[in-house]
């Protein structure tokens, strides 16, 4: 049995706006789930089954205030046989 996992990493208002402060950053949702659908996608056409797809949250607190934002996901997927 072959397992695989895949980082797909967050684009946000950072990449485009880094002048903005971390309490304003947003992650593009839709991009996400475009990456996520492709990835998927061309794991299931090289014969994995997709198994889970975790979030992996990242963020900064400051004196009690601060932001957390969904970092990236892993998709964890296994050979089919």
């Amino acid at each position: 049995m072959m397992f695989k996992t895949t980082v797909i990493h967050t684009r946000s208002t950072f990449w485009t706006a880094k002048e903005q402060s971390n309490e304003e950053m947003l992650v593009d949702a839709e991009d996400l789930a475009r990456e996520i659908e492709i990835r998927t996608n061309e794991l299931y056409n090289d014969g994995y089954d997709i198994l889970s797809i975790t979030p992996i949250s990242s963020g900064n607190l400051v004196s009690g205030t601060g932001y957390y934002h969904t970092e990236s996901v892993i998709i964890t997927s296994k050979k089919r046989q």
